[in-house]
């Protein structure tokens, strides 16, 4: 699903990473870690098309990363950053926000939606609930429940449990092996959680 081949990141004279080589297979929950500035995001972006690597070359969804294929890429993929604070007004326009954002599914299609918030532990009340009112992490469950219903089959994650308690982080970890494990996708995540990161079938450090 993912295959990086010494890749480098560098933003002028700094350099992120480089000589990275990952690879991602079909049904396998990997994470990312290492210390703050590293590159842990820019990676995540990168995948996308969003940051050029440097040097190196990629392949993701089975398909090379460049300008031919980058938005076949991005259909492909679901990506929930860690800032993203879209304006809403209720739980359910968090929801519709990030199907939009994907060129996806309606919000009326809830059957992917309702598995999703019920694995993260997550009432469908929340979505009639005034944005306002939702909790950061609430906010980030939806977010995350969002991006699941997306039936996706490379999954993309900034800090999905930075805002989350362990019980819910457990949520997380175990949504994300189900994804993976029982439905054959592929998940990405970047976390400095070790609970999270527990969950993982492999751990890649950057330096």
């Amino acid at each position: 699903m993912l295959v990086l081949h010494s890749a480098s990141i560098a933003f002028g004279h700094r350099t992120l990473f480089s000589g990275l080589d990952l690879h991602v297979s079909r049904g396998q929950l990997v994470g990312i870690s290492g210390e703050s500035g590293c590159g842990k995001t820019s990676l995540l972006r990168a995948v996308l098309g969003f940051v050029a690597l440097t040097s190196g070359s990629a392949e993701v969804c089975g398909l090379p990363l460049d300008a031919e294929h980058v938005d076949a890429i991005r259909r492909q993929t679901a990506y929930v950053p860690q800032e993203l604070q879209p304006l809403a007004e209720k739980g359910a326009d968090l929801i519709r926000l990030t199907h939009q954002l994907e060129h996806n599914v309606p919000l009326q299609q809830t059957q992917p939606l309702a598995s999703a918030m019920k694995s993260l532990g997550l009432k469908e009340d929340l979505l009639e609930l005034a944005a306002a009112k939702l909790s950061g992490g609430q906010r980030q469950r939806l977010l995350l429940a969002a991006a699941l219903s997306l039936q996706k089959p490379l999954l993309l994650f900034d800090e999905p449990s930075s805002a989350l308690d362990e019980e819910s982080t457990q949520r997380v970890g175990l949504a994300l092996l189900c994804a993976c494990h029982e439905q054959g996708r592929s998940a990405l995540i970047v976390s400095h959680d070790p609970v999270l990161l527990a969950f993982c079938d492999k751990v890649i450090t950057l330096h």
